[in-house]
């Protein structure tokens, strides 16, 4: 296939060999035009990353899928063998498909062709590991992609092919905190100084985080995603530039994303490198999670035994963020769920439940209710600190639990 010559989804499907093992972008890069043509692939495996929430196709349909991410369209395949679920984080994902996922063809959509070459538009976090893998390189392009300032480009010439693939970009809707989120926020948002660098993910609680700042000033953004909260902030004079991986929010946002040459788009091993993350000064980290328990163990992955999310960058940027120079890692989570119906704050995880943040790692904790310092608290402040931020109808039950657990121990 010549990589100049656009051709068509079918076309292009019609002429894939079996057995071979396709890395299929994820994010804003999924190829839903080359996805639509594929039906059942036997021999062939996909290697996908998706998006919980975003990348809502179920790729075991397709064919077995190895899965560094999980999604609850996933799920089904996971429960029949179809899905191998590999728990990784971030970082360790960029290496695994830079070696061991030995991913032979990469699929993902960029924008159209300028100057010789292609931006990656909207999700430039893991295609480079795969040129670095030597895969066969397969573009999907779209002329409503944003053509980013500065970003991941890729010469024609390294392209195995090019394909015709408009599709519709996906969209995250930005929705109203509610009053409990932004008092959330406002102690989130506390922790933060002017001049620091902050990574928050995206989301209706990370959304309300960046807006409580907007009357800080000289602040800059590292993460792994932005949302529209991040050129919001650029507006409001809180924020002087930003870095990112991939992008999700609104088609305005895309449409800023092709003429803003403040935001810069750089692989997950620039995201997301332990070392680059622990040289940036002040990086302060604020990641949320399902539940901590007394130990100052976090979940942000599984709901009642489901698998719901991944590790993704968490403990990257908790590390990171310990480790940089006046750096904090904050750990944000609504005091409780089901509509004020459990606590959020536990006594401990549930057995088989997956601990994303560890009791080492762990640094701030924040809630609607307050901030619970815990980097250098001992057990007993440790569980005093979290229960003070827990819903009041839920403290004095989990310090008679806190009080058991302790004689045990």
């Amino acid at each position: 296939m010549l990589a100049m010559q656009a051709i068509s989804p079918a076309s292009f499907v019609a002429a894939l060999p079996s057995g071979l093992r396709i890395f299929i972008a994820g994010c804003g890069g999924e190829p839903d035009a080359v996805l639509d043509a594929m039906g059942p692939m036997p021999g062939s495996t996909l290697i996908a990353l998706p998006v919980p929430g975003v990348n809502r196709r179920d790729l075991s349909a397709i064919a077995p899928v190895e899965a560094a991410f999980m999604t609850p369209e996933l799920r089904p395949g996971l429960a029949a063998g179809r899905v191998r679920y590999l728990p990784l984080h971030y970082s360790a994902a960029e290496a695994w498909l830079r070696g061991p996922a030995r991913a032979e063809m990469a699929i993902f959509r960029c924008a159209a062709p300028r100057n010789g070459s292609v931006s990656l538009a909207l999700a430039h976090d893991f295609v480079p590991a795969l040129v670095a893998a030597g895969a066969k390189l397969v573009a999907v392009v779209d002329p409503a992609l944003p053509d980013v300032p500065d970003g991941v480009r890729l010469p024609l010439d390294w392209l195995h092919a090019m394909v015709d693939g408009p599709s519709a970009n996906p969209l995250l809707p930005m929705e109203e905190p509610g009053e409990a989120l932004k008092a959330l926020a406002r102690h989130a948002a506390g922790l933060v100084r002017d001049g620091d660098t902050v990574q928050a993910g995206i989301g209706t609680a990370a959304a309300a985080v960046l807006g409580a700042l907007r009357d800080h000033r000289r602040l800059r953004f590292h993460a792994g995603t932005l949302s529209d909260a991040v050129p919001a902030l650029l507006d409001a004079g809180a924020l002087e530039a930003a870095t990112t991986g991939t992008a999700l929010g609104s088609q305005a946002l895309y449409d800023r994303l092709a003429r803003e040459p403040r935001i810069a788009f750089r692989p997950v091993s620039e995201t997301h490198d332990a070392a680059r993350l622990a040289a940036i000064p002040r990086l302060v980290a604020i990641n949320a999670a399902v539940e901590v328990d007394l130990l100052g163990q976090a979940n942000s992955e599984m709901i009642e035994g489901r698998q719901v999310s991944a590790h993704g960058g968490v403990a990257d940027f908790v590390r990171g963020a310990r480790r940089s120079p006046g750096g904090r890692a904050v750990t944000a989570l609504l005091s409780t769920g089901r509509g004020g119906r459990i606590s959020r704050i536990v006594p401990s995880l549930a057995a088989g439940t997956p601990v994303s943040i560890t009791r080492a790692d762990i640094d701030v904790v924040v809630t609607e209710h307050g901030v619970a310092e815990l980097r250098h608290a001992d057990l007993d402040q440790r569980a005093e600190r979290l229960i003070g931020i827990a819903a009041p109808p839920f403290r004095d039950a989990l310090a008679n639990q806190w009080e058991a657990m302790r004689r045990a121990m």
